[in-house]
């Protein structure tokens, strides 16, 4: 729903609808940025990371100044760049780079752990620029794509369709995953796939290829950010002859930006990720709803 009243976000600011639209703005998240300009922000960045590379070209842009990395802000970099509001995420910003710029600087604080909160962090991001006029329908259209997947995995899962397992790393040296508590995680699982590591207490728990092995993955996705996993990578899983997604030919890179992004790219990455976990072509149609495994 439209954001049309009071409301807090995930860092506890109350922001009230209907207030004086942010012109001055730094994203200090990729996938804010990206949906912030999806939005119609796109002539209000002053600032960003340098991991901020999509729309693309924006990076290139003499009026929009890099401030660091996500976890490595430049702060009087930041400050100096006189913001009206700076958007921040509880995940992929350090706890003392919140603090600090909270007790000088209006921010937005997101929190994304599903798809639906993802979702709603396009209605916020229009709410305080005051362009609900564009966030609003690609929010819809984001719901109309989610309620589409959930259908035919729903479908699938009613007439016996099989659940597979799926290994999906994030890093390398050491092998890092993904638990329950995660955006990806909800993402995989709506889509049809079970995480083998969903149990784990760490939100990314540290893991052997040993205990990989023993999870018995059905499909390893190897995808292309936060770590840039590439062809060679896929051999130290395809030497594992006794792993079910060796035997399955099921070892795969995959787009990283469309698993992780949340926001205005869930528009793309549910599409995205529900054709590749079912090996179907993506299209603008409905999705197909036969969702054959192998």
């Amino acid at each position: 729903m439209a954001r049309n009243v009071e409301w807090k976000d995930a860092g506890g600011i109350v922001h009230a609808a209907g207030g004086k639209p942010a012109a001055r703005i730094v994203s200090l998240v990729p996938s804010l940025t990206e949906t912030l300009c999806s939005v119609g922000g796109r002539d209000r960045v002053v600032g960003c990371t340098a991991f901020c590379i999509f729309p693309r070209g924006l990076l290139k842009d003499p009026a929009i100044t890099i401030v660091g990395g996500t976890k490595t802000v430049q702060r009087e970099k930041l400050l100096g760049l006189n913001p009206d509001l700076v958007l921040l995420n509880l995940e992929e910003n350090t706890l003392e780079d919140i603090d600090f710029l909270k007790a000088r600087v209006p921010c937005y604080i997101n929190g994304v752990r599903t798809l639906d909160e993802g979702i709603e962090t396009i209605r916020e991001l229009g709410a305080l620029i005051g362009r609900a006029d564009i966030a609003e329908p690609l929010a819809n259209e984001a719901g109309r794509i989610l309620t589409e997947i959930r259908s035919r995995v729903e479908d699938r899962r009613t007439r016996g369709g099989a659940t597979p397992k799926i290994f999906y790393p994030i890093w390398r040296e050491p092998w890092m995953s993904i638990n329950s508590d995660t955006f990806i995680h909800d993402h995989l699982q709506t889509c049809g796939a079970e995480n083998i590591f969903a149990a784990n207490k760490s939100r990314y728990p540290e893991v052997t290829l040993e205990q990989v092995s023993a999870a018995a993955p059905d499909i390893v996705w190897l995808p292309s950010e936060p770590y840039e996993f590439k062809e060679k990578h896929k051999a130290e899983f395809e030497n594992l002859p006794a792993l079910p997604a060796a035997q399955n030919n099921r070892i795969e890179l995959v787009n990283g930006d469309n698993v992780c992004w949340f926001g205005a790219r869930q528009i793309e990455g549910m599409e995205y990720t529900f054709a590749r976990l079912w090996r179907q072509s993506p299209s603008s149609g409905p999705l197909p709803l036969e969702v054959p495994r192998g």
